[in-house]
């Protein structure tokens, strides 16, 4: 009797024979569909992450060490240097005159190294703050190269001496400034122990957006990066209270971006701004007592500063936050 032909059966002529195909033909042709699917995948990750590491190539632009000093300035300095694994970073640290002061390490941003923070130094000092000045790897007269892993590591080490380099302090703070509002986000969450208050200075909302504000990557092609320093998703995650300063006149980071931030934070906090100063202004002496005067507040009393909302410009980055 002849075979009986189904439907769900694929059937082949041989030698006058009707055979039977096995079905794990159909299967292996999905699984080859799904092999190449992976493929493409993987190749499309590849390229992406090639993509990546040739914007983080040339996203740092790290200068050579200058040579002012806050001792230059008339303030007495500790000019020194620490181990992260096989890199060396310098730093700057001014003592304050009690041994007991707030204290405040610096994450600076890029494009910058110690020297161009020897006159905030300076200018802290008077108030009683102590501060700690460091620079990454690759910037200054720090060794190696910087990359966004490594940066984390050179955090870790860098809070590390600094907490060794103040141990009396009643209250410790972290301020990023630029660039370094998102080198101190991504890491602040490890820092042990915690530090008392958080301060972005001159912050933006996304690496990401920033690097097409810039020119780095055309607008179109934005969705390739990886979204790894995002100030406005980072901030929702912190727990410490927050200070937010920022010029409305900001020409290279737009006051939006620090408004956006204080209106992701989830715990206490505070955005302070100030009028007529550009990006760079506030590491001049002309702009230090505007822009800094709420960092010196809010180190002092431990308290966020802007009682007098109207007369400051201050806003609550927290509506369970009274003014």
């Amino acid at each position: 009797m002849g075979a009986e032909l189904t439907g769900n059966e694929r059937w082949s002529y041989s030698r006058g024979v009707m055979h039977p195909r096995p079905r794990i033909l159909r299967k292996s042709r999905f699984a080859l569909a799904g092999w190449i699917v992976v493929g493409l995948v993987v190749i499309g990750a590849m390229g992406r992450y090639a993509i990546f590491k040739l914007v983080e190539h040339d996203a740092f632009i790290t200068p050579p060490a200058g040579s002012l000093t806050p001792d230059a300035l008339g303030t007495p300095s500790i000019q020194l240097s620490f181990q992260r694994g096989a890199h060396v970073l310098r730093a700057s640290h001014v003592a304050a005159r009690d041994d007991d002061a707030p204290a405040l390490l610096i994450f600076h941003g890029d494009e910058e190294e110690l020297s161009r923070w020897a006159a905030v130094q300076s200018y802290l000092h008077p108030f009683g703050v102590a501060s700690f000045v460091f620079d990454y790897s690759g910037y200054g007269a720090s060794t190696g190269r910087p990359t966004i892993d490594g940066l984390k590591r050179d955090d870790e080490a860098a809070y590390a001496r600094f907490v060794a380099a103040t141990p009396g302090a009643k209250r410790r703070y972290v301020l990023g400034y630029s660039l370094g509002s998102a080198v101190l986000l991504d890491v602040v969450g490890r820092l042990r122990p915690a530090p008392d208050g958080v301060i972005l200075a001159a912050g933006f909302a996304s690496a990401r957006e920033m690097a097409v504000t810039t020119g780095l990557v055309p607008g179109w092609a934005a969705w390739i990066l990886p979204d790894v320093w995002n100030n406005e998703a980072q901030v929702a995650e912190l727990r410490q209270p927050l200070l937010i300063v920022h010029s409305t006149d900001d020409e290279l980071i737009p006051f939006a971006h620090a408004q956006r931030v204080c209106a992701a934070a989830k715990a206490s906090g505070r955005l302070v701004a100030i009028e007529s100063l550009s990006h760079d202004a506030p590491l001049g002496p002309l702009a230090a007592e505007a822009f800094w005067r709420p960092v010196i507040d809010l180190l002092r009393s431990g308290e966020l500063p802007c009682r007098d909302a109207k007369r400051t410009g201050c806003s609550s980055c927290s509506p369970s936050v009274t003014q």
